[in-house]
């Protein structure tokens, strides 16, 4: 009962193994891994050979000392319930589905627990990876799951509470950025006479630049703002456009996330009244 385990092997959970085998932070024979589809375990074992594949869901539980539950939010208490048994005190759960709490996995593992939410961006040892943890958690499990984590991302450590909101602003944000991005290409595209292909690279390169300006010099938004945009100059009537347009369109994001959101965790909470009433001795 030393490895590390996996149980559910989507894009998440790859990113996180190919992540943390890559950096070398662990080793392959360290991992045991177990999902529904063997195809993708096969393709797994033949990249990192060494690695441990599980016959079943119980098996990655009795061998694991972490274990990341990367199943989707209403797979995950069925899981846990399924697993129970074969659980040690001392193993620590990993949980990355969005709105099952610390309570919902407590209801049924009086353990350590921590929710985490990725990035994508952690593909490229970029990006935060967001952490919180109940009370069980010692300052030792803190600094092993930091060790993972800060090999393929900075981690952020925040209240419970705050999980959705910051989760939209780190995890979504890939998606939420590319689709404005693509966006921005397409009226360039429409008011000039350059290719897609152009325009793409174009962007791509001034977005990755201004990041690295803003990561690299430690700017602030409005700092960077002020040192494009001149007064009187093209970018700001550009800047101006932004300014009216978009606090109502992000207000909106955010309004409709957070909506979601909340219906996951209402039938999260339907779920667990469902499970406990099935298992009382939970």
């Amino acid at each position: 009962m030393n490895k590390i385990g996996f149980i559910g092997y989507g894009s998440m959970a790859r990113m996180l193994i190919d992540g943390f085998l890559s950096s070398k932070v662990i080793t392959p024979n360290q991992v045991i891994v177990s999902t529904r589809s063997k195809e993708k375990l096969e393709v797994l074992s033949t990249k990192w050979a060494g690695i441990h594949l599980a016959k079943d869901n119980k098996a990655v539980a009795h061998e694991s000392k972490i274990l990341f539950l990367c199943v989707k939010p209403l797979e995950i208490l069925p899981v846990l319930v399924e697993i129970k048994d074969s659980l040690h005190a001392d193993t620590h759960l990993v949980s990355m589905a969005v709105g099952v709490t610390l309570g919902d996995l407590q209801a049924f593992f009086n353990g350590r627990v921590t929710k985490l939410i990725p990035s994508f961006a952690s593909e490229v040892q970029e990006g935060i990876s967001l952490v919180c943890h109940n009370d069980k958690v010692q300052k030792d499990d803190l600094q092993t799951i930091e060790s993972l984590l800060n090999s393929i991302s900075r981690v952020v450590q925040i209240d419970e509470s705050d999980f959705e909101a910051a989760g939209d602003l780190t995890s979504c944000a890939p998606g939420i950025l590319t689709a404005i991005f693509k966006n921005f290409v397409e009226a360039g595209i429409r008011n000039s006479h350059l290719s897609s292909q152009t325009a793409h690279e174009m962007v791509s390169a001034s977005v990755f630049g201004t990041a690295t300006l803003l990561m690299k010099k430690q700017l602030g938004f409005s700092e960077m703002i002020a040192r494009v945009a001149t007064k009187g100059g093209i970018t700001e009537e550009g800047i101006k456009v932004v300014d009216q347009s978009l606090p109502s369109v992000f207000d909106e994001v955010f309004q409709k996330t957070l909506e979601k959101h909340n219906k996951i965790k209402s039938m999260i909470r339907e779920q667990v009244t469902h499970l406990q009433t099935k298992s009382p001795g939970s």
